[in-house]
């Protein structure tokens, strides 16, 4: 395993590989890792836990600069020290790499803030294959990164060419990034959360574009019972409390910033009831399942994971299956989901003001044997959503062969990475590479 410090270590190793001929694979997160693309036997890894400068935070432009190494759990309290936070992963892992959560394009809360799907992602630094550095975005550019005066927020180019897109949902198979900006948004001065009970997630599916449209909520996202109960609870017996819950509920948070606070979460609070009442709904400030719930809650949605056992590991082991849906085919697809696996978790999440859901399907297991059956099962049903509109736009292991099977696109893509990295070292094997 190798430990670069900067950003000419990172080249200097990658120029060695391509003289040697070895394959490389980047890791920036702690463990567990859910998805296996930090993970191949054909390749040495690339750990960038030594790279982990905050390398700027800016309030007034709402920005943050970060090292792949930089972790949720590092940088969400020093954002809140300067008055800002993170448009967050539901329970992000307290060693999840920031950088590559961004890169994966993992699900966000607020999708009201969000305005494309590599949201929160800005501008990066990266090595190709080639040994170069480039910078994408406003941070392009002549000079070191110290010479550069530009303010590297702006996503798009240099050029006529969104270079970003190259990297994003990539599993580090065209550039490894040094450093990455990332949006961040006003810590609120109040708040209040809803929970919203369902008997179906048709109805919360409807309910949710109808508050998106109007920007009502921050955070907002649909868990059915089984991801409810293991999200929130510490325990097995916890768990079994939180089960007694609807079989679908929504949290809804509203926020008040600087200016009249208390005005606004008020508007915004008669705003989702008045949508709720629309909808057959009930708006409700107290779940009392367990003491305190409401609390640890709203906290959790504002943090990260920081427990020592990850939530979707308590049974032991887990499979997971993420995918994207438009919003007239998120609640079938759900549906579809648990009729064919009745005990999985699911998550769905508004994303980019509305015009997608993200759905993830947790299925969680006692024995780690059985991993492969799981897996195996899971990439059956991947089929069979495939047929009635899931997009598999994170496509992890196997699940690649259901993304890249048009003959032109996959000509194209392959082109692309014969550009940026020649001699296919980096993370050789992932996606159709």
């Amino acid at each position: 395993m190798l430990f670069p410090e900067n950003t000419a270590q990172v080249q200097e190793i990658i120029r060695e590989a391509r003289k040697n001929g070895k394959g490389l694979v980047p890791l920036s997160s702690e463990p567990p890792h859910f998805h296996g693309a930090s993970e191949n036997a054909n390749a040495e890894t690339v750990c960038f836990s030594a790279m982990n400068r905050i390398m700027k935070i800016d309030r007034r432009s709402r920005y943050v600069r970060v090292e792949p190494g930089v972790t949720f759990g590092t940088l969400i309290p020093l954002l809140a020290e300067h008055g800002m936070r993170l448009n967050l992963p539901f329970l992000a892992r307290a060693g999840k790499s920031v950088t590559t959560s961004a890169l994966e394009r993992e699900a966000i809360l607020i999708p009201k803030y969000q305005y494309d799907y590599p949201d929160p992602l800005l501008t990066v630094e990266t090595v190709f294959g080639t040994g170069d550095v480039f910078r994408t975005g406003s941070a392009a550019g002549p000079g070191t990164y110290e010479q550069n005066k530009a303010d590297k927020v702006l996503p798009w180019g240099p050029g006529t060419i969104d270079y970003l897109r190259f990297l994003s949902a990539a599993q580090g198979t065209i550039g490894f990034v040094t450093w990455a900006t990332l949006k961040t948004e006003i810590l609120p001065s109040a708040s209040r959360l809803f929970f919203i009970a369902a008997d179906n997630v048709g109805q919360l599916n409807s309910l949710a574009n109808a508050l998106i449209r109007k920007r009502v909520p921050d955070e907002c996202i649909i868990l059915n019972r089984e991801n409810f109960a293991a999200a929130f609870a510490n325990d097995l017996a916890e768990e079994e409390k939180l089960r007694q819950c609807a079989p679908w509920v929504m949290l809804c948070r509203v926020c008040g910033f600087d200016r009249y606070p208390e005005e606004r979460v008020d508007i915004y609070s008669r705003y989702v009831r008045e949508a709720c009442a629309e909808a057959g709904l009930v708006a409700e400030t107290e779940y009392p399942l367990l003491p305190n719930l409401e609390e640890r809650i709203e906290n959790m949605l504002t943090d990260c994971d920081r427990r020592e056992t990850n939530w979707k590991l308590r049974l032991g082991a887990q499979k997971e299956l993420v995918m994207a849906a438009p919003p007239s085919k998120t609640a079938a697809i759900a549906e579809y989901i648990s009729q064919h696996l009745p005990q999985t978790g699911l998550s769905v999440q508004p994303q980019v003001q509305g015009r997608a859901f993200r759905i993830e399907c947790n299925l969680r297991f006692e024995n780690a044997g059985e991993a492969e059956k799981y897996e195996a099962a899971l990439f059956e049903l991947a089929k069979e959503l495939a047929a009635i509109g899931a997009y598999f736009d994170r496509p992890y292991g196997r699940l690649s062969e259901l993304v890249y099977t048009e003959p032109q696109s996959l000509d194209a893509v392959k082109r692309i990475k014969k550009i940026f990295d020649p001699d296919g070292i980096l993370n050789p094997g992932k996606l159709c590479f």
